[in-house]
């Protein structure tokens, strides 16, 4: 390939200040040409403190919060737990991957053996005796398996370490590199062979956002130097400086002025003759920094957009923009930090896991695998609204009687013990033996049995010789019949005083106040039903004050109070789902008020009853098709 040649206009640098002196961005104390040394890339890492968040923050994310251990008893896992720690494989993980960020980093595994020979296969309990990390930089090779035919090509086939002893030789099995980008090379040649290898680092790939963003603030900066500049106009300036006794009048004149203000603060230039105005002017100039914010964040912003970290995390300011509250950027964030884990940290502690497994436990472990824990922790409603959705559906899947129940029971307790709603769950459970823990039914004893090789019946309702007389039915079975289920209001007087207030002159009386569970016109068995949910003794069901309500008109005239009740609509579900009916679309829990409405009442104006509702047992009852006409109202 040619060479590129840089020729330089001097005219044009000389009249923008670009190359020179004038340009504000010569002052960086980094080198801005791609090919960086290992010296210009300290130089630019400890000279910007932008830089160096862009380098520290992926790394700090992808060890944050580290990684759980399956297919391990709690006793294999804390030994592996505490070997990472006496390896400090956290810490050295976290040092490795920034100065893969830096241009190249390695782990060196302390094996049996010579360093230059292959490293074992296996390793004994406490077989791997540290991990210590290395840059790029300590590391040479002479030369790669260059054959894409054979194993290990584009590796090394023999690194050299200097060392205070000397040069010695690592065999790359007893190395794990944590490489920067290497598709640069795939492109193009790259001016070494060591920077093919190692790759194009990310401080590379921001380097000229993060000195224009460094640039601009340090030349806003100098600026305020300059927010308020002195100005002296003298008359016929040149013509006094031209000889030396004007020069030191006009010396001891500018040491008067600018005494008070400082001598390196001002500006001095030639007035004229005086002939037009006063002869000597001394005034001020002030500077307008207006919109100077939004270009600094501008360049900040791009900066943030070329390292790929958003702005909210690394300039650590609030989200912008309507409605914003910066989980859209935190879930993109964590999809990116868990995309480095697996394709780049993982893939290097898979080489050491080989060796970290034995050396914890003393034997390889087959099963044993591991998952980076989730960035993001749970606040306790979202922890909450997550276990009602999944009962929810778990309610559902019951009630398709799809799998065995036994089988749905251990699905049920493993969902509990894994997502620990339960403390202690799991080790109660364990003491119970499996029949009783997963609702399986044993067989029956042979002195269970019948001579007829039947199960053996009730004696009450079996003949000599065990035959029964009566065929057996179910405790829970009953004869099927259309079914009304509901809920009596129990401070009914509460909610008609408040109806009274809105103008409602005619109400159902209070003592008929009521919540509708289910209405079923198919008959369906009352037994079938099972029973109501409610964690008062008495079987009531409180709504708590306040959440959704609304005043509605439904059918037949009715002016509603309706409200949200999880609760009752989780029963009503229930019901339906054991084979009852429901006559509308949807189920909405509700109190009837009254049928009659006062004329041209605007319900949207009033503001609905918030109080608590208190409501009495479920009371089952036959479907009564004519109910309208037993509704009294006062």
């Amino acid at each position: 390939m040619g060479t590129v040649t840089n020729i330089l206009d001097s005219l044009r640098n000389a009249l923008t200040g670009q190359g020179t002196s004038r340009d504000p961005r010569t002052a960086s104390a980094y080198c801005a040409t791609r090919a960086l040394t290992q010296h210009e890339i300290h130089a630019a890492y400890s000279g910007s403190g932008l830089l160096k968040k862009i380098i520290q923050i992926p790394p700090l994310d992808m060890v944050r919060e580290w990684r759980d251990w399956s297919g391990l008893d709690d006793d294999q896992a804390a030994l592996i737990w505490d070997e990472e720690k006496r390896l400090g494989l956290r810490e050295k993980a976290k040092l490795a991957e920034t100065l893969r960020g830096l241009g190249g980093g390695a782990f060196i595994l302390g094996l049996p053996g010579q360093p230059a020979t292959p490293a074992p296969k296996a390793v004994a309990k406490g077989g791997l005796a540290y991990i210590n990390v290395v840059s790029r930089w300590h590391l040479t090779f002479d030369a790669l398996q260059d054959d894409a035919r054979l194993p290990g090509y584009g590796e090394p086939q023999m690194w050299r370490m200097q060392t205070a002893t000397g040069q010695q030789l690592i065999h790359p099995s007893r190395v794990v590199t944590f490489r920067a980008d290497t598709s640069g090379s795939l492109i193009a040649s790259m001016a070494s062979q060591d920077d093919a290898y190692w790759g194009e680092s990310r401080l590379e790939q921001v380097l000229e956002a993060v000195k224009d963003s460094d640039t601009a603030r340090a030349s806003f900066a100098a600026l305020l130097h300059k927010a308020r500049l002195t100005r002296i106009g003298i008359p016929n300036l040149s013509d006094i400086v031209s000889t030396s006794d004007g020069e030191s009048r006009i010396g001891a004149r500018l040491g008067m002025i600018a005494l008070a203000e400082s001598m390196y603060n001002a500006a001095v230039y030639d007035s004229g003759n005086g002939a037009d105005g006063p002869a000597e002017k001394i005034d001020d100039v002030a500077y307008n920094f207006a919109g100077a914010k939004d270009v600094l964040n501008a360049f900040a912003e791009f900066a943030a957009a070329i390292s790929d970290i958003p702005a909210t995390r690394l300039l650590g300011r609030a989200p912008e923009g309507m409605n914003s509250s910066g989980d859209s950027q935190q879930k993109d964030w964590s999809k990116k930090v868990r995309a480095m884990q697996t394709l780049e940290l993982g893939p290097c502690l898979d080489r050491v896991d080989a060796y970290l497994v034995p050396s914890a436990l003393g034997r390889a472990e087959p099963n044993a695998s591991y998952a980076f824990a989730p960035l993001d922790v749970e606040t306790d409603k979202e922890r909450a609204d997550r276990f009602a959705k999944q009962m929810e559906a778990a309610e559902k899947l019951a009630g398709l009687n799809a799998m065995p129940e036994q089988a749905f029971n251990r699905g049920i307790q493993s969902l509990m013990i894994s997502e620990g709603y339960l403390p202690e769950l799991e080790a109660a459970l364990s003491d119970i033996p499996d029949d009783e823990r997963y609702g399986i039914v044993a067989d029956p004893s042979p002195e269970d049995m019948n001579p007829d090789g039947t199960k053996g019946g009730d004696p009450a309702i079996s003949a000599p010789g065990g035959t029964s007389t009566t065929p057996p039915v179910a405790a829970n079975d009953a004869s099927p019949r259309p079914l009304y289920v509901h809920r009596k209001l129990l401070n009914g007087g509460e909610l008609i005083d408040w109806a009274k207030a809105q103008g409602f002159d005619v109400t159902v009386p209070a003592d008929q106040l009521h919540v509708t569970v289910l209405y079923s016109r198919a008959a369906v068995d009352p037994m079938a039903m099972g029973e109501g949910w409610s964690s008062d003794p008495d079987g009531g069901l409180v709504i708590k004050a306040g959440g959704p309500r609304a005043l509605e008109r439904f059918g037949e005239g009715a002016v509603v109070l309706q409200f949200a009740s999880w609760s009752l609509q989780s029963r009503h579900d229930e019901m339906v789902r054991a084979g009852a009916s429901h006559d509308y679309p949807e189920y909405l829990p509700h109190v009837t008020l009254t049928y009659q409405a006062p004329e041209g009442i605007d319900l949207e104006a009033i503001k609905p009853f918030s109080g608590e509702l208190r409501f009495g047992p479920e009371v089952f009852e036959p479907l009564d098709l004519d109910w309208k006409s037993k509704i009294t109202e006062e």
